[in-house]
């Protein structure tokens, strides 16, 4: 079956269910798309971030067997990305044989595509693309977050600081979480730099939730899908930076 990417203007919607975007809570990382993924989730823990889940992925009306995926240009537009999910296609079989949510399957596909056509990527992630698979694998939250939400990052703590963990940002980090400890509305994502939890580096997770009163921050990453409390000192000392909004952000 021969298949390609068709690129064009948004004319209709199909948007994904509720369900399918609940669904991503459970769907497990396989390469190295962790900014994605946890990106991804992020967004459905606020109503706006579901509403541009929804405007941005959708099942094709004229094949049930394509989802269309728009990703913003630096101009303002969208390009449309149609990924069929019954066959794969060229250069993504590993892909379809190991990510099996269709919705992150066909994002991680669009931004791969996005990347090769743009080459927008930072250079720091550029540099271990010749020991990847995809051009969709390693990439900074901060461009994923502005590629797929037209919106750039309104919280963004260190992603490109040359610090080691978040102990040299504390004011800005506390601050942080004093708005998160009220406001739980929020999309928001936590990564490590040379430091390792969960004997990673460089690896990113979704900033769940904070309760200073208790002094706890619970994060989770996408391989285990398991949340992991630890004390307002250790993530300070093992994550390096913080980025993402808060629901009103994506108005």
């Amino acid at each position: 079956m021969k298949c390609s990417f068709e690129k064009f203007f948004v004319n209709f919607r199909a948007s994904i269910s509720d369900k399918e975007i609940d669904d991503l809570k459970m769907s497990k990382q396989h390469f190295s798309d962790c900014y994605l993924m946890t990106s991804l989730e992020s967004l459905s823990h606020t109503e706006n971030g579901r509403k541009i889940l929804k405007e941005n992925i959708e099942h094709d009306d004229n094949n049930p067997n394509l989802i269309n995926c728009y990703l913003y240009k630096q101009d303002g537009s969208k390009e449309k990305f149609r990924i069929p999910t019954n066959v794969a296609l060229k250069g993504y079989e590993s892909l379809y044989k190991h990510q099996n949510n269709d919705i992150v399957r066909s994002l991680d596909i669009s931004v791969g595509e996005y990347e090769k056509k743009y080459k927008e990527k930072p250079l720091i992630c550029r540099i271990t693309d010749n020991f990847k698979q995809y051009e969709f694998e390693n990439n900074l939250p901060s461009h994923f977050f502005k590629v797929f939400t037209g919106i750039e990052p309104t919280i963004n703590i260190a992603e490109k600081d040359l610090n080691l963990d978040l102990t040299s940002k504390r004011k800005e980090v506390m601050e942080l979480f004093e708005r998160m400890d009220k406001d739980k509305n929020h999309s928001l994502i936590i990564g490590t730099g040379a430091k390792k939890l969960d004997n990673r580096r460089f690896h990113v997770y979704i900033l769940e939730d904070v309760d200073l009163k208790n002094d706890r921050v619970i994060v989770k990453e996408k391989r285990s899908n398991v949340p992991q409390t630890m004390d307002v000192k250790t993530a300070l000392s093992t994550f390096k930076y913080i980025v993402g909004y808060f629901n009103n952000d994506l108005a």
